[in-house]
């Protein structure tokens, strides 16, 4: 379902070369829940953003669901990001004044779906993540993990094939991010999502079926997950 093709992404400081990602491939089969790890500047983050189309590589390729971003337009990689790719994101990036079901009905409303179908839609989703009880609340009157599950439902809105997730749990309690990773965890096995999730978590790794860990823009380590957490 998704390739990461001899990924390489080098920056300039000067005229010395920075190769933030160097030679990266690997695999991701639907269903599939694969960690990615490693220090700080070890290149998780640069990588997540090539799998998403929103930054190109200095070579190599990523490709989605058998398209190639590399080829394709700025118009189509945005569609495909629209209609296949759900991002999750710490900090939840949701609109304040608008409540739980708003924000995820957005993106459907935006991409042209009626308000009434955007909101039906939103409610089954919500419900999904346990939040059928929710639907009106602002984020104001959520806790962090409940705004995390509606960050996720968010990006459950077009039925996506691959979840992209940049450290959901760092901005929750282990309880809460716990119940975050098990959330993800379900996604792969449940709905068949693949599910690619960047963390600093020594822990996250065990709810996934595979941990990769960079380190100065290498794979330095694989490591399968036979049992996943119990």
């Amino acid at each position: 379902m998704l390739q990461v093709v001899d990924l390489v992404k080098t920056y300039y400081q000067g005229k010395i070369p920075v190769h933030a990602l160097d030679g990266v491939s690997f695999e991701v089969q639907p269903g599939e829940f694969v960690t990615i790890t490693g220090p700080s500047g070890s290149g998780k983050s640069t990588l997540l953003n090539m799998i998403g189309g929103l930054d190109n590589p200095s070579s190599g390729d990523v490709i989605v669901n058998g398209a190639s971003l590399l080829a394709m337009t700025d118009t189509a990689r945005t569609k495909l990001r629209r209609d296949h790719i759900g991002f999750v994101f710490q900090f939840f990036n949701l609109l304040p004044t608008m409540s739980a079901q708003e924000n995820v009905s957005l993106p459907l409303i935006l991409g042209g779906h009626s308000r009434k179908k955007a909101n039906e839609r939103a409610e089954q989703i919500l419900a999904r993540v346990g939040l059928g009880g929710r639907i009106k609340h602002r984020p104001d009157e959520l806790s962090g993990g409940e705004q995390q599950r509606v960050a996720i439902a968010r990006a459950l809105a077009y039925d996506p094939v691959l979840i992209l997730a940049d450290e959901p749990t760092g901005n929750l309690d282990s309880k809460t991010g716990k119940q975050i990773l098990e959330m993800m965890r379900d996604l792969a096995e449940t709905d068949n999502k693949s599910v690619v999730l960047v963390t600093h978590d020594p822990n996250a790794w065990r709810y996934g079926d595979r941990m990769i860990r960079l380190v100065d823009g290498k794979i330095a380590e694989i490591i399968e997950n036979d049992g996943g957490e119990s």
